[in-house]
């Protein structure tokens, strides 16, 4: 009971940092079963580094202990149950989803050179950047064991391997942009899809292959990931330029100095060309990119980039909403839907 109570007590806490508004926290309460479960996701993230070297189990359990919002488990999860099945079953898919979750954390902080993760000191601060490439792999061929292990393994795992080469395919073009400050809109968006939303459609549908569903409920499912994951990363992006750094647990424009162009900088670049010019000197490094943030965040500001990702953010929304309808309705499908917004429309 105590520990149900903790479960409970966190997603409280998610609620009053925004990750969850009310809305979104009464329709989870109307869950039934899902404080056990969540439990029983904690305890199976835990097993599932057990037999890994010292050194890799310690820097992958140092990431995923630290939490997160379990965004991507808490979707498959909840598609299990909205396909009727028991959540339960849905358990080592949602593991599968947050274990490839985390390995891309932690590549990204080697690639990015990240100090910190979720407010921590990053693994590869700890450990170095080779174990955390390598605990990042472990991960990977992990996740592709348990889905392995499982009966919806026929339809879950070429399509999580497929996922990964996504990713892949995400950072690598995200890497091969960065600091050129010459991304278009369109080489955004291939970043978005195959390095967030993907992952995002695959836990969902993974939920239907785990209550045994196959054919167009997991497609819709899949449309419906797809579109939080896309709103997701906008908000996301758009908060780099917009929130409260206390609040958001990182500096503004944090992708500006990490030679980003995200879609609110993308709009202000195209309303002042002159702007791309002045990022030159970041990029030839004749300027330190800290020394233009508060420049570029005005400029994104005085164009609306940031109120034009959240407009696309919101159109994304929809689309994934519609794609939902597909599902049976009940206290899972609408628990869906109010997270999915609340994704959208938070402010940290």
């Amino acid at each position: 009971m105590a520990k149900e109570q903790a479960i409970l007590a966190q997603l409280d806490a998610s609620a009053q940092r925004g990750v969850r508004p009310e809305r979104a926290q009464a329709a989870l309460a109307d869950v039934p079963a899902l404080p056990e479960t969540l439990l029983e996701l904690e305890t199976q993230l835990t097993r599932a580094t057990v037999d890994a070297e010292e050194k890799l189990r310690a820097a992958a359990r140092h990431l995923v202990s630290a939490g997160g919002k379990r965004i991507r488990p808490m979707v498959s999860l909840l598609a299990c149950g909205a396909c009727g099945g028991e959540m339960r079953a849905a358990v080592p898919y949602a593991v599968a989803a947050e274990l490839t979750h985390s390995a891309t954390l932690l590549h990204d902080d080697v690639i990015d050179d990240g100090p910190l993760r979720r407010g921590m000191p990053a693994s590869r601060v700890i450990w170095g950047n080779a174990v955390s490439v390598l605990s990042g792999d472990w991960l990977l061929t992990r996740a592709l064991e348990i889905v392995s292990a499982e009966p919806a393994r026929s339809a879950a795992l070429p399509t999580l391997l497929a996922t990964m080469r996504r990713l892949v395919e995400g950072e690598v073009l995200q890497l091969s942009l960065r600091g050129s400050f010459s991304a278009t809109e369109k080489d955004y968006m291939d970043v978005v899809i195959g390095k967030t939303a993907s992952l995002f459609g695959w836990a969902s549908a993974a939920g239907a292959w785990a209550a045994g569903e196959t054919g167009r409920i997991p497609e819709a499912l899949v449309r419906f990931g797809e579109g939080i994951g896309i709103a997701f990363q906008l908000v996301d992006d758009a908060l780099d330029y917009a929130a409260d750094p206390d609040l958001l647990g990182k500096r503004l424009g944090t992708d500006l100095i990490e030679g980003k162009a995200t879609l609110p900088l993308i709009r202000a670049c195209e309303a002042d060309p002159a702007l791309r010019a002045r990022l030159s000197a970041v990029v030839d490094g004749t300027v330190d990119p800290e020394s233009m943030a508060g420049e570029v965040i005005d400029a994104v500001k005085k164009v609306g980039g940031v109120d034009a990702a959240r407009a696309l953010a919101r159109a994304h929304t929809r689309e994934a909403m519609e794609a939902l309808e597909e599902v049976p309705d009940g206290a899972h499908r609408r628990a869906l839907r109010e997270a999915a917004v609340s994704l959208t429309e938070r402010a940290f």
